[in-house]
């Protein structure tokens, strides 16, 4: 065995924590004399093994935001907080739809958790049930937000062999009727002004029986970018004739958003049925925009120069109930969940100079609007008992079911090329697709905890998971050759354990070790239209070809330690994650794309936070991550190399939190920033390797000031103060992309506004 990588891991571990150590020297002379927040730090209680402890208890890397400093910061969306995170970056992944789909914008979102990335290999939860990683719930009303990393598909399942990601929204209270209102309006560069209104109320019904408490928002951000047509290109832009009578436009404050939501939930505590609690819960969100939010060649350019009009749009409309029953007894507690998620995404795209240009050659433009249709439907069911033992073991045993459906509808009709190519199409009609598919996932899971001593515990686990996949492509139309129907059907077992050893060296000062699992399901690719034939050839996969399921193993040594009485929190990882048979999304010069198995890949790195109360009133974070992850065995068909950088992985991120209050007579004000980091990247989405598309580093700076009087709060806030624009990622359209031109996802740029809060 190669002991190398175990012990450049411990030193490491030794150098993070020698770090940690240090800045807590400079305050060891510090002493709380209360536990309040002005002097010390507020443990935070999460459930990351399905049993409620505090986070620095537990034995594995994670990071939590609580509800309170996400209302603090005016953290409202994912990549709001997403940033904060250690070792989690994002980019754009290939979408969830049919063969050739691309990512759409509605469906775009790639999460990557120490370095593994790609498509569903990081899980999102919704309180206990997994939602597409996609979506981006509006953060109102939310208890905490909590980010596990490394493999946790022994208690979350075969999409969290990177990490998982959970948001816990709040329960209503028995016995309290509380609420909020909060209004903002903003103004940003290049865009105008926006606002945002949400209020939260929690009613006791029956006074220690039954609770209501509902929540809702609506909100408008401007759009930033100018679409032209019919008038000069993009120099950079390959260019064919204008049609005759072609008129010449514009559009300002394309991609503006509206965003709208309600969230209702009830807790229901039957007096005759000692220890039963009911929670039904229901949540809708309603996403639209008038445009693709995307700048063109660059950050900075902000006009979308277009030969023809011819629209955008995105459109997401989603609901999720669930149920929950909860029963306490005297051993521990069962709890039994279902849940339904709906989703309708539409995607309109402009895939005019993709369609004249590189399919067809034509002699001059033609419109090619190209909507695309994602409707997913999923259903959930979950039932486990979490121990709560006298002696020295605890275990949470439990069986999992979930059905998703997934509808993915496309339609290429552009008018007038039939007559653009001389009749050699013979309908304006390009390309239809219709395709169903659904996944199946059968699972029961064991982890059971073992106190050897009162300092020294080991834990197992073991999820056995029973997958399938179902789909058809059905499609018609010149491009495709024309009607197609194939249908296929892919299905697998597969194993997740993990081993956990824990040990306390006094109180507040914990080490662990550990080593996990995690697997993604495989299936089978769609048969793709005559066109891509010869692309296939070249890369010697076959049409219809499956792919299996990949995995990884993951070890980690960690340490979570107390500091100056209570003034100073570490949390110290370091890892290594070895990655086999990866599913790799291929794009086909035909703009299809197919996913095969590529090779291996190796990830080392670690993460350090540390929560510190320096001095009365002010309370700091500071958190980065470190991480190396490259290709280590590659394919002819992924078109990889040995020593690639993963795609969109910067190799650091960092970040720091400050949050500082002044007493001022009756009135407290406060001053609250964050600073956060991301490396530089190289993106493989549209440029093949060994070239790439490098996107450099950034940082985002976002500042608020305030005063509170009683219930009231009013701020005032500078978004990206210092106006940095960084690239987030490229989009990988539904059409293909021509040469050497991205669509870039951007930070927003500088925004400032006026916030009013009143709670009561």
């Amino acid at each position: 065995m190669n002991m190398r990588p175990i012990r450049r891991a411990c030193g490491v571990l030794g150098v993070f924590s020698g770090l940690g150590i240090g800045i807590v020297l400079q305050h060891s002379a510090l002493s709380a004399e209360t536990e309040d927040a002005s002097t010390g730090l507020e443990a935070i209680v999460v459930t990351a093994q399905r049993r409620t402890e505090k986070m620095q208890d537990v034995p594995i890397s994670m990071s939590a935001i609580t509800g309170t400093t996400l209302e603090n910061l005016g953290l409202k969306s994912f990549n709001d907080y997403s940033a904060l995170i250690p070792n989690l970056s994002v980019g754009v992944g290939s979408g969830a739809g049919g063969a050739g789909s691309g990512a759409g914008v509605s469906s775009s979102r790639a999460v990557a958790i120490r370095g593994v990335a790609g498509n569903n290999t990081t899980a999102l939860y919704l309180d206990d049930t997994p939602v597409p990683l996609s979506l981006d719930p509006r953060v109102i009303d939310i208890d905490r937000v909590e980010v596990l990393r490394g493999p946790q598909g022994t208690l979350f399942g075969a999409g969290s062999m990177g990490g998982t990601i959970r948001l816990v929204t709040r329960q209503p209270s028995l016995d309290q009727t509380s609420g909020s209102v909060d209004t903002e309006g903003s103004y940003v560069d290049h865009g105008g002004g926006g606002y945002s209104v949400n209020g939260t109320l929690n009613i006791p019904l029956i006074p220690e029986m039954v609770a209501l408490r509902a929540s809702a928002f609506s909100a408008f951000d401007p759009g930033l970018f100018t679409r032209t047509w019919g008038g000069p290109l993009n120099p950079q832009s390959l260019i064919i004739p204008y049609p005759p009578d072609v008129p010449e436009g514009q559009k300002d404050h394309v991609g503006a958003q509206q965003n709208t939501g309600v969230m209702v939930s009830l807790a229901i505590t039957p007096g005759g049925i000692p220890g039963l609690s009911v929670t039904p819960m229901f949540m809708y969100q309603h996403y639209n925009t008038n445009g693709e939010a995307l700048a063109d060649y660059a950050a900075d350019d902000f006009v979308q120069t277009r030969p023809m009009d011819v629209p955008e749009e995105v459109e997401d409309r989603w609901s999720f109930a669930a149920l929950t029953l909860k029963q306490q007894t005297e051993f521990g507690r069962f709890v039994a969940y279902g849940s339904y998620f709906y989703r309708n995404a539409l995607d309109l795209e402009d895939t005019t100079e993709v369609t004249s240009i590189l399919f067809y050659n034509l002699p001059y433009y033609v419109p090619a609007p190209l909507p695309n249709t994602l409707i997913t439907r999923t259903w959930t069911g979950e039932a486990r008992f979490e121990s709560d033992l006298k002696g020295p073991v605890d275990f949470v045993v439990g069986v999992y079911d979930s059905v998703s459906e997934r509808q993915f509808i496309e339609s290429l009709d552009a008018p007038g090329i039939n007559a653009a190519t001389g009749g050699a199409i013979g309908t304006d009609l390009i390309y239809t697709q219709n395709s169903p598919n659904a996944d199946r996932q059968l699972a029961e899971f064991l982890d059971v905890t073992y106190k050897v001593t009162d300092a020294f515990q080991l834990s197992g686990g073991v999820r056995r998971a029973k997958l399938n996949d179902q789909g058809t492509y059905i499609a018609n139309g010149n491009e495709n050759g024309g009607p197609s129907d194939a249908y296929s059907d892919h299905g697998e077992t597969d194993t997740a354990p993990r081993f956990t050893a824990k040990y306390q060296l006094a109180p507040g000062q914990m080490l662990y070790a550990s080593a996990a699992k995690g697997f993604r399901i495989g299936g089978v690719n769609s048969i793709l239209p005559p066109i891509c034939y010869s692309s296939l050839a070249a890369l010697g996969i076959t049409n219809g070809q499956s792919f299996k399921t990949d995995s990884l193993w993951s070890y980690e040594l960690g340490a979570k330690n107390i500091w100056a009485d209570g003034r100073v929190s570490s949390r110290v990882a370091v890892y290594r994650i070895d990655w086999q048979g990866i599913q790799r999304a291929i794009f086909l010069p035909c703009t299809y794309n197919v996913v095969a198995n590529s090779g291996a890949a190796v990830s080392t790195g670690g993460e350090v936070e540390l929560d510190l109360a320096p001095i009365p009133h002010l309370l700091l974070n500071a958190a980065a991550g470190i991480k190396n992850a490259k290709i280590t065995e590659a394919t002819v068909q992924s078109g990889t190399y040995v020593g690639q950088p993963l795609n969109e992985v910067p190799k650091w991120t960092s970040s720091l939190v400050a949050q500082y209050s002044m007493p001022l007579g009756t009135h407290t004000g406060f001053i609250r920033g964050d600073w956060t980091y991301t490396g530089s990247r190289t993106s493989f989405n549209n440029v093949a390797p060994p070239a790439g598309l490098a996107m450099p580093a950034y940082s985002v700076v976002n500042l608020r000031v305030g005063l509170n009087q009683g219930p009231w709060e009013f701020a005032l806030f500078s978004r990206n103060l210092f106006n940095k624009l960084g690239v987030v990622g490229d989009e990988i359209g539904y059409s293909g992309q021509l040469p050497d031109r991205p669509r870039l996802f951007v930070t927003r740029p500088r925004s400032i506004g006026l916030q009013l809060h009143r709670a009561f």
